[in-house]
């Protein structure tokens, strides 16, 4: 990916993104492809940036007992950060790329910078904070059903989570053992 490619893709994010604006977010981006398996950010590490996932998909997860427990899926368009570093604080969760990626990686501090100088690029990162915040609540609402009632909604709502996602982690992420997933699948 070129720096006009970056640009490009920068700019289809959001609509108030362009021009001035468009230029010093893309000089403070890079464009990386990474194998499957690396991790972006480390559960109990600081990280002082954040990344737009380009093509490709991640997972976020903490261990738990021994055992990953994952709190979401990430796809093509989405940012991936943890709450902890975009505070400046070490990160909560691990976020591991599921498949080979392309994404844009971007400085934290170099972000935060230009947003209290630039009203569109503080617009985009409240963009960016709200469609989260709606993600949050999702996730909250999808964890009061039952477990066939999360398999149906989530799977509706997300089919590419069947190709792209192993049954491990989306039983992790559904609250579910893979046993209880098998046999949820097999009633649906």
């Amino acid at each position: 990916m070129t720096t006009l490619e970056v640009k490009t893709f920068l700019g289809t994010l959001q609509d108030q993104v362009s021009g001035e604006t468009l230029a010093a977010l893309s000089a403070i981006s890079d464009q990386l492809t990474l194998p499957k398996g690396t991790a972006l950010m480390e559960e109990g590490k600081l990280c002082d940036c954040f990344y737009i996932l380009v093509r490709g998909s991640a997972k976020a997860f903490r261990w738990k007992d021994g055992e990953i427990s994952c709190s979401w899926f990430a796809f093509e368009n989405d940012v991936l950060a943890t709450m902890g570093a975009l505070d400046g604080q070490i990160s909560d969760e691990t976020i591991e790329l599921l498949e080979d990626s392309t994404l844009i990686k971007i400085n934290l501090n170099a972000f935060t910078h230009l947003a209290e100088h630039n009203l569109a690029v503080a617009r985009l990162g409240f963009h960016w904070l709200a469609e989260h915040t709606k993600f949050l609540g999702q996730q909250v609402e999808l964890h009061t059903l039952s477990s066939r009632d999360r398999y149906e909604k989530i799977t509706a709502a997300h089919p590419e989570l069947l190709q792209r996602v192993s049954l491990t982690d989306l039983a992790s992420f559904l609250g579910m053992r893979k046993e209880t997933l098998s046999r949820v699948r097999g009633k649906a």
